[in-house]
């Protein structure tokens, strides 16, 4: 059987290929469910590895299968995912291989999360003979935006034939030393649903109120008392969050307009009380519009669900990276109130979702994540990759019992 030694040296044969990889990404970013570019990337390589893929997944996903030499009837079926769409942000690092397309940037890491996917494909296929079980790539357009490519992939069968038992993944973490890995077991992320509301009124001349109906005024009250239900709803140990972040309306002093519009998110851990939250937020308005004499319209776009790492499978991905890369390097991350549709895989299949630092300021990590000067410390490339393969097939030899 391989050891980490083994799958660490690897690693460091394909870094520069990998290197290759990602520059090539970062250069040519797509923004969701347009990666054909980079969909064509991956097929490139899955096809080199003599790896069989299914293309077209999701409209641009790609699902590669390794079965290995070991894989025996009715063995089990790990789930590697790695993600590839941009975001539409304009680059600002200077670097020689930044982005060609004005107004696309990979800012969040998507470049690398494909090019460790596929450096773990790499690996893995060097040692089918002796891998036993089967290893599903999952190269996933759309994680920024709604609906998710993630509940896409599920919908087209990404996790079916043979069907994954399972999954892995990871994200990079900016002003994280570079290559050091954070697990969380049980609530990682939060839910994250987008508000729209429209405040309706009758406009005027502001220096008489009295004849028009403001909804400047409704609005405010609407966004004061949609923080009084998590201030008075949620339990003080459970996080939360209701934020109003655009609200337009009005186009001189002197006019009261006929509406206001504001935007917001709303995340959670707790998916029972942010159901109940929604008919909250209905609640409220409702109240002050009937108060105001004002009108409303409410659209509330239901997003990624919070994400939970099973306990099981978290506890198991630590020890292997720790394993891997030593106890020094692994550390036990907080959750946090961002989004991710990698949720969606673990509402169906067990498995865990960790982060793999980028790298600090010291090491070229520039901005944080989804901002324009952000990078990373490519020296996390091949650890990534092979914390990836080394955490599947360790998986698929202990035939996951625990975490079944």
């Amino acid at each position: 059987m391989p050891s980490p030694t083994d799958f660490l040296a690897a690693a460091q044969r394909h870094a520069p290929r990998l290197v290759d990889i990602r520059r090539t990404l970062h250069a040519n970013p797509e923004l969701a469910f347009e990666e054909h570019e980079t969909s064509a990337l991956v097929q490139r390589v899955l096809g080199e590895l003599n790896i069989p893929f299914r293309s077209g997944v999701a409209q641009t996903g790609v699902v590669g299968r390794l079965r290995g030499g070991r894989a025996a009837e009715g063995s089990r079926t790990v789930g590697l995912r790695g993600d590839m769409d941009a975001l539409p942000i304009h680059e600002e690092t200077g670097l020689p291989f930044a982005s060609r397309n004005p107004g696309k940037m990979h800012a969040c890491g998507h470049d690398a999360h494909t090019a460790m996917t596929l450096g773990a494909a790499m690996i893995l296929a060097e040692m089918r003979e002796s891998l036993p079980g089967t290893v599903a790539f999952l190269h996933q357009p759309s994680e920024e935006k709604l609906p998710g490519g993630a509940s896409v992939m599920i919908a087209d069968g990404a996790l079916d034939e043979p069907k994954v038992d399972m999954i892995f993944g990871q994200h990079v973490a900016p002003y994280v030393p570079a290559g050091a890995l954070g697990f969380c077991s049980g609530s990682m992320m939060a839910s994250a649903d987008e508000i729209y509301i429209t405040v309706r009124g009758r406009g005027g001349h502001a220096a008489m109120p009295h004849l028009a109906i403001d909804p400047v005024v409704a609005a405010c009250e609407v966004v004061l008392s949609l923080q009084r239900i998590i201030s008075r709803t949620l339990d003080p140990f459970k996080p939360g969050v209701l934020t109003i972040g655009k609200i337009e309306g009005g186009s001189a002093t002197n006019i009261i307009p006929d509406e206001v519009k504001l935007e917001g998110t709303l995340r959670a851990m707790d998916e029972e009380w942010r159901r109940a939250t929604h008919a909250r937020i209905e609640e409220t308005i409702s109240g002050i519009c009937s108060a105001t004499g004002t009108e409303y319209e409410l659209d509330i776009r239901l997003g990624y669900p919070a994400l939970y790492n099973d306990p099981w499978a978290t506890s198991f991905a630590e020890e292997q990276a720790r394993a891997l890369i030593g106890d020094a390097a692994v550390f036990t991350a907080p959750p946090m109130m961002g989004a991710e549709d990698f949720a969606y895989y673990l509402e169906k299949v067990p498995g865990t979702f960790w982060w793999i630092g980028a790298g600090t300021a010291e090491q070229g990590c520039a901005g944080g994540l989804h901002n324009p000067k952000f990078t990373i410390d490519e020296s996390i490339l091949p650890v990534g990759a092979a914390t990836m393969a080394w955490v599947a097939w360790q998986a698929l030899e202990s035939g996951m019992e625990q975490g079944a």
